[in-house]
């Protein structure tokens, strides 16, 4: 069979092919550069809106590169990443507790699909006012009904929080730069830290309920749905100690309640059924662990009473209290701790660490805590004031200074906004460029001029602690909203 000869286009002819072929490249390179462009307005609008070792010895808690955010992975600019994340359904046992029966349950996520990332920029602050329920919507991927106090997480209440304890733009642009840093930083297997991961883990969670991200949230969902999950298939492991240990140590207590904190945080959010049992095993090892002064020792074992310990139980049970669960013995333990904060309460309205004493490291702790349940402004007026003289005379909040300690002033700045008036106007000018100011370049933060504390123990675990610690401080504008001031 003779062959087919293809008869030769003309130049004009190859001209007007070329034309026509090009015509739906530039009709495709316009609607993804169009994509891109509204992406990237979406979050700029929603910014304007919206340890190895725990040592508690004298409250010290704990443990103790080049340009902005490091590049994203390169992504062809037609296509938006999807990660996949199915879940395995644990079985979940019943720990040794006589308060609580639990039950198997069933789990499943949903998981966004990761968004493009742009570059972050410090938005304008006469925009923080102009939230709507629109971007609230777009922020709560997945939240469930708010308790009054965390409403400041997203939208409009975000904004007018953000606006009201005058927080600056640049410290929300660092709270997304810490954000990015433990997202690229997050184990494979969902946890932070090399070492003490119950507690790491908890942490970096709670900072990212802080800022209003869920499971279902676009930039951080698979990142939340990694977290929780491994929570919640490894204390399903340990029946419920979220230390994920067989045993509660010394650094393990404070881990146990850290990780409970950030769990009943979560279940507030979301309503999440898979997480509410063994939220109910973690809070029953509190409850029955809480000693006869009403406080807690390490490895729960009730011979003496610890504040630094204490604070991260009485944390974990305001966040039961909040979700709405009605776990028994919850608010009994909260009113019994707080008994026992009065008990180590010093003269000048301080509090100590296992005896009546004016601690300057414990004092926010004593009162935040306090704040949280049911305390009297005017009753804690006394500490406050020396707590802010005591800091007064060491210079405020000097990150580099040798005095620095991040676990104090984590409670300290809490306890300041929840007060209110001017103990929050002198700490607010004091911590808040300090923190922001010392971030490194990767969105980490670095090692304090502070001695003694574990927090600046080399390693990744150690920086996860910094880093969470800080994001934490500064999330304090919207985090949780101040109840009892006058």
């Amino acid at each position: 069979m003779d062959a087919i000869i293809e008869p030769q286009e003309t130049a004009a002819q190859k001209f007007q092919k070329k034309l026509a072929e090009s015509r739906f490249f530039f009709m495709s390179f316009t609607i993804h550069v169009l994509i891109v462009v509204f992406g990237g307005s979406i979050v700029l609008f929603r910014m304007a809106m919206e340890p190895p070792d725990f040592v508690a010895e004298g409250g010290d808690g704990l443990i103790a590169p080049a340009n902005d955010l490091p590049p994203a992975n390169e992504q062809p600019q037609d296509s938006v990443p999807t990660e996949s994340f199915t879940p395995p359904t644990p079985t979940l046992n019943s720990p040794t507790v006589d308060i609580l029966s639990t039950t198997s349950n069933t789990n499943s996520f949903k998981v966004a699909p990761a968004a493009v990332k742009v570059n972050i920029q410090s938005p304008d602050t006469a925009n923080l006012a102009k939230a709507t329920g629109q971007v609230a919507r777009g922020l709560s991927g997945g939240l469930g009904s708010l308790p009054g106090t965390m409403r400041g997480r997203v939208g409009s209440g975000k904004a007018a929080a953000m606006a009201q304890n005058k927080m600056k733009t640049g410290s929300e642009a660092a709270v997304l730069r810490g954000l990015e840093w433990l997202r690229l930083n997050q184990n494979a297997n969902g946890s932070w830290g090399d070492q003490n991961t119950g507690g790491m883990t908890g942490f970096a969670l709670l900072c990212f309920l802080g800022h209003g991200e869920t499971a279902e949230s676009a930039q951080y969902g698979v990142t939340v749905a990694k977290a929780v999950q491994w929570i919640l298939d490894t204390g399903t492991k340990y029946q419920g100690r979220l230390s994920m240990d067989d045993n509660f140590t010394q650094p393990g207590v404070y881990e146990h309640g850290i990780c409970a904190y950030a769990l009943g945080e979560y279940y507030t959010m979301t309503k999440d059924e898979r997480v509410m049992e063994l939220f109910k095993q973690a809070m029953g090892h509190i409850i029955q662990g809480q000693g006869p002064d009403g406080g807690w020792m390490y490895g729960f074992d009730k011979t003496q009473s610890d504040t630094s310990v204490s604070g991260w139980q009485i944390q974990a049970l305001k966040a039961a209290h909040l979700s709405g669960l009605k776990i028994p013995g919850t608010d009994e333990a909260l009113d019994r701790a707080m008994k026992n904060l009065e008990r180590v309460k010093g003269n000048n309205g301080g509090y100590g660490y296992r005896n009546a004493q004016d601690k300057y490291s414990l004092t926010g702790v004593g009162i935040l805590c306090s704040l949280f349940w049911k305390g009297d402004r005017g009753d804690l007026r006394k500490g406050m004031d020396w707590l802010i003289d005591t800091a007064e005379k060491e210079g405020g909040v000097k990150y580099k200074g040798d005095k620095a300690d991040l676990y104090a002033w984590y409670y300290h700045t809490q306890a300041c906004l929840m007060f209110g008036g001017a103990a929050w106007q002198k700490w607010n000018r004091w911590f808040q460029d300090e923190i922001v100011q010392n971030q490194s370049p990767d969105g980490s933060w670095p090692v304090t001029g502070g001695k003694g504390h574990k927090e600046n123990d080399a390693g990744k675990t150690a920086q996860v602690y910094r880093t969470t610690l800080c994001i934490l401080m500064l999330e304090v504008f919207y985090r949780y909203m101040p109840t009892n001031r006058e």
